[in-house]
């Protein structure tokens, strides 16, 4: 049994995913990702989540391998004109530290419990 979203979620890339795979298995939808990830949390069924969301949340037990098809590149983009300014840099420097130092997260590489 899985849980999907509906709504503007529903045209998320996991979204489209689940529906096109398991379509026929959806007993249950949100309203939004988060209402999603607390149905699952509460043992509503199984969905998809990014695995820097799902493998955070300890109330959440991964259960497959990251999907491949759902992999994508994160950017960090900022206006041409504000992008060399100093406090725009700054985040921009932070969120990029964080990332790295978080990478395996960003790429699922934590282990199935």
């Amino acid at each position: 049994m899985f849980v999907g979203v509906t709504g503007e979620g529903a045209n998320v890339a996991s979204a489209r995913w689940l529906q096109a795979h398991h379509g026929d298995r959806i007993a249950v939808r949100g309203n939004n990702t988060h209402a999603v990830r607390e149905l699952v949390a509460a043992g509503a069924g199984l969905s998809v989540f990014p695995c820097f969301v799902a493998d955070s949340d300890p109330r959440l037990v991964r259960v497959a391998q990251p999907i491949p098809e759902l992999e994508t590149d994160q950017w960090i983009v900022t206006h041409h004109e504000e992008r060399h300014s100093p406090p725009v840099r700054k985040v921009a420097e932070r969120i990029a530290a964080l990332m790295r130092a978080h990478q395996p997260l960003f790429r699922g590489e934590t282990p199935i419990r």
